[in-house]
């Protein structure tokens, strides 16, 4: 019978009294039938496979684990957003331009509002689910029964600087004060919105009985084609139309809001459903982030809101270089802002009830 190796040390003489060799062979247990593993070796390779296996499913489970963990962060959540093309929603597109949304883990869709009073429409509709909406806006909705909320500041009515809002008038036509605005054809962006407010509390502050003029309803791009036409005799609009009008001599300013109204008048708002935004509380959050990061570029770096001006709103160059800057911007909204908007509402009949406008402001 062939000797076999004494496990114990492989030194010894084995039971069978040969003397075993200084070292095992390194094939003899792989290939030999005749000479077995010794037990600890075996206990040792079975442990060594079992960790190896172990260690192997553990970073399986880590990596499966890592990925889990980072794919909602990453991901990005996608958010429609409505916005005119106007100065004042300058931020709405330099967001999109300079990566700020995405930095912020949004995915936005910008889609234009052609009328300022279909913001409220469109969120109701869930059709977007932000929207830019000048303060008279989304008061008349809220008076009308629509459950929406301010989430963020846009921009003031400037007073020197900044986006202009006024009234122009066909370079002809002999309008200087507002008794001159009877009988004439004025073109607003929208029956009810901002300007039209604003322009018929000029009038009735001077005395003049707004039901005297002739409103003619004109989106704010269009103003400029409908003063070149003559097809009216003044455009009551804003910033960067107004720039365009006044650089290529098509009309002539006689009266610049920022001029008749108290200080820091709040003109729009980022709004949305309250239900959208209790649904969506992180949602909020990182979008009040980006557009604050937003508006501070657009009232900081001129230059890129100029650029972004060129790009979405389709301005001249020449024209964008002539919009005053810093923009008149501002995140923030306080309830004495749109007390000051109800009170001249229902002045002018435009709503019916006083709203508790505190629940309109979302914390």
């Amino acid at each position: 019978m062939p000797a076999r190796l004494c496990s114990p040390c492989w030194k010894d003489i084995c039971c069978a009294g040969v003397s075993a060799p200084s070292k095992p062979p390194r094939t003899k247990h792989k290939f030999a039938p005749d000479v077995s593993i010794p037990p600890p070796m075996k206990k040792v390779a079975i442990m060594n496979r079992m960790m190896r296996n172990i260690f192997r499913l553990i970073l399986v489970a880590c990596v499966a684990f890592a990925a889990m963990a980072a794919g909602p962060a990453s991901a990005q959540t996608k958010v429609r957003l409505g916005a005119q093309t106007i100065g004042d929603y300058i931020a709405a597109y330099m967001g999109q331009e300079y990566g700020i949304y995405a930095k912020h883990g949004l995915d936005v869709t910008l889609q234009p509002i052609t009328i300022s009073t279909l913001a409220a429409a469109s969120l109701m509709s869930g059709s977007l689910d932000l929207a830019t909406s000048t303060v008279p806006d989304m008061i008349q909705a809220v008076d009308n029964g629509i459950d929406l909320v301010a989430i963020s500041g846009i921009g003031v009515l400037a007073q020197k600087g900044g986006t202009r809002s006024g009234v122009v008038v066909q370079p002809g036509v002999n309008i200087t004060k507002a008794s001159d605005f009877i009988g004439k054809k004025v073109g607003i962006s929208a029956l009810g919105g901002l300007l039209h407010i604003l322009f018929q509390n000029y009038l009735m502050e001077n005395g003049v009985d707004p039901q005297k003029v002739t409103y003619v309803e004109i989106p704010i791009p269009s103003h400029f084609d409908a003063m070149k036409s003559h097809s009216v005799d003044a455009v009551v609009t804003a910033d960067p139309m107004m720039a365009r009008i006044l650089a290529t001599k098509v009309g002539k300013e006689v009266l610049a809001f920022g001029n008749a109204v108290p200080p820091n008048t709040i003109t729009a708002a980022i709004t949305s459903t309250r239900e959208y935004a209790r649904k969506n509380p992180a949602v909020i959050a990182k979008f009040r982030q980006a557009w604050q990061e937003a508006t501070d570029m657009a009232i900081n770096q001129p230059e890129k809101a100029r650029a972004a001006m060129v790009k979405y709103l389709k301005l001249p160059a020449p024209v964008a270089a002539t919009i005053q800057m810093p923009l008149t911007l501002s995140t923030s909204i306080t309830l004495k802002q749109l007390q000051w908007w109800q009170d001249i509402m229902r002045k002018e009949h435009l709503i019916q009830g006083k709203t508790d406008l505190s629940k309109v402001i979302l914390p």
